[in-house]
């Protein structure tokens, strides 16, 4: 293209509308790139206020159930590392059970 030609204005360049919410000053009007305000300190509240306060819990319980039901086998702790864990348990055991029985050998001598 050359340098002298000139320049058109692209028809996709969206235009801002009065319903158009800037998401930096959550202002009306224009888009984050055309922004020039600084933005808003919002408020919320912590995990902690959320857990403690009865009221902003119930918006995140209804009636006191989780929004989301667990299906039963995530419930279950019967997974590949349950398994081998537990495989390890009994060999603890075996070998507290063995060196247990040749301390006794031991001390009966």
């Amino acid at each position: 293209m050359s340098k002298f030609a000139p320049h058109r204005k692209s028809l996709n360049n969206p235009r801002s509308t009065s319903t158009t919410i800037c998401q930096k000053c959550l202002k009306t009007g224009h888009f984050i790139y055309e922004c020039k305000s600084p933005r808003p300190y919002v408020t919320r509240p912590s995990r902690t206020e959320i857990l403690e306060n009865p009221k902003l819990l119930a918006k995140l319980k209804a009636d006191g159930e989780p929004s989301v039901e667990v299906p039963e086998e995530f419930q279950k702790q019967s997974g590949t590392a349950n398994r081998i864990l537990e495989g390890k348990e009994k060999e603890r055991e075996k070998k507290a059970i063995a060196s247990d029985s040749k301390s006794r050998k031991k001390a009966r001598r």
